[in-house]
């Protein structure tokens, strides 16, 4: 009996271990090298920036802040696995105005803008392709998602 449960023990060990790498992987992949599109230097990392495990047919949101008086750099990095067509939205969370979509933008991976008044919004990730049959597991890839921010620069008197 011992040693049943020893292996059965051993077998869940294993199979939690072989997982966790590969989705740990993704905790960071917004930080990686390249991500960021910002057009211009001055942009410093923002905490809400974050990276998940995604599979074609899937999608997600990500709710954020964005303070009044500064400039905002989101940049979307997909694993090559999930294509270069990847959807991305901004929309107000409180009214659900689409503010950007990344469709009318020949599917751009990058956006900035100026927030004038503090609000939150959404992030609408979309990763185009049919998902696994049912019944059937697919590997996900990595996604992230990085926001960076600066003041916005005084014009004028």
């Amino acid at each position: 009996m011992k040693k049943a449960l020893s292996l059965v023990l051993a077998a869940a060990f294993l199979t939690i271990s072989v997982d966790l790498p590969s989705q740990a992987n993704c905790n960071n992949f917004h930080r990686r090298r390249g991500c960021s599109q910002a057009s211009e230097p001055g942009f410093i990392y923002n905490s809400q920036s974050k990276s998940g495990l995604f599979a074609k047919g899937t999608s997600s949101k990500l709710k954020a802040v964005f303070y009044a008086g500064f400039d905002y750099s989101i940049s979307i990095c997909g694993d090559v696995a999930l294509g270069s067509d990847i959807a991305f939205t901004l929309t107000d969370a409180a009214t659900g105005e689409v503010l950007y979509d990344n469709a009318t933008d020949n599917k751009a991976q990058h956006m900035e803008f100026s927030c004038e008044g503090t609000r939150n919004m959404n992030i609408m990730i979309s990763i185009p392709g049919a998902g696994p049959s049912k019944g059937q597991a697919e590997d996900g890839s990595c996604l992230g998602i990085l926001i960076e921010q600066k003041p916005t620069p005084k014009v004028g008197f």
